[in-house]
């Protein structure tokens, strides 16, 4: 049995890559390139925003490699559990919350909860609960599950190496890459205290950018 490090890299994922790099660099280059952070609330919003896109990069590179897709969506759930808590820092969490949060509390809800809380408050239609199925795959992915071990084997020819079907790829570059988008609304919204992606022009041009690419 031989082991081998490399896959193929199709022009279906390098097409996701693409139009995710493009929604990447639009964000970076609209977001405020001047912030002033000075509440708490702001201090862990702009870390957690910083951490996503960093892991959302990190997934596209991995990805555009071809040898390292494992890694690429163990990095899936970090994401979005570091979207979501910037969501739910921004729209529910109380004074008390974000203070014991500054001194390295853990005050954060379970996932769950706390997207049931955002999509409470925020309202739209569903889009934050919908992560709750899949959690448990997230976590596979994240934590050495099924998901990750059943896609170590080239069964047909004998060999060890990543076997990850296009559309798991596809998947998690167009669900990453939303996250990254919707935070990066709710950034400009803090930066500028604009509680309406509408109201803020940066958020707007944001979300009307991301509504082709997706």
């Amino acid at each position: 049995m031989a082991t081998l490090e490399t896959s193929l890299v199709t022009e279906t994922v390098l097409n996701g890559i693409r139009r995710a790099e493009g929604m990447r660099n639009f964000i970076l280059q609209t977001i405020p390139d001047k912030i002033i952070v000075d509440t708490e609330e702001k201090v862990l919003i702009v870390a957690l925003f910083s951490l996503v896109l960093e892991h959302h990069g990190a997934v596209l590179h991995l990805l555009k490699a071809g040898r390292f897709d494992g890694s690429a969506l163990a990095l899936v759930r970090p994401l979005i559990e570091a979207s979501y808590r910037g969501h739910w820092i921004y729209c529910c969490a109380t004074p008390e919350a974000i203070k014991q949060i500054s001194v390295g509390k853990d005050a954060y809800p379970k996932l769950p909860r706390m997207a049931s809380d955002v999509e409470k408050k925020l309202g739209t239609g569903g889009y934050f609960a919908a992560i709750v199925p899949h959690l448990r795959t997230l976590h596979g992915y994240t934590h050495g599950g099924m998901e990750q071990l059943a896609r170590r084997y080239d069964a047909p020819l004998g060999n060890v190496r990543p076997t990850y079907p296009d559309e798991i790829k596809a998947e998690n570059i167009r669900v990453t890459t939303a996250h990254l988008t919707a935070l990066a609304i709710a950034y400009c919204q803090l930066i500028s205290q604009e509680k309406s992606a509408g109201a803020d022009p940066l958020a707007k041009a944001i979300s009307e950018f991301y509504l082709p690419v997706a």
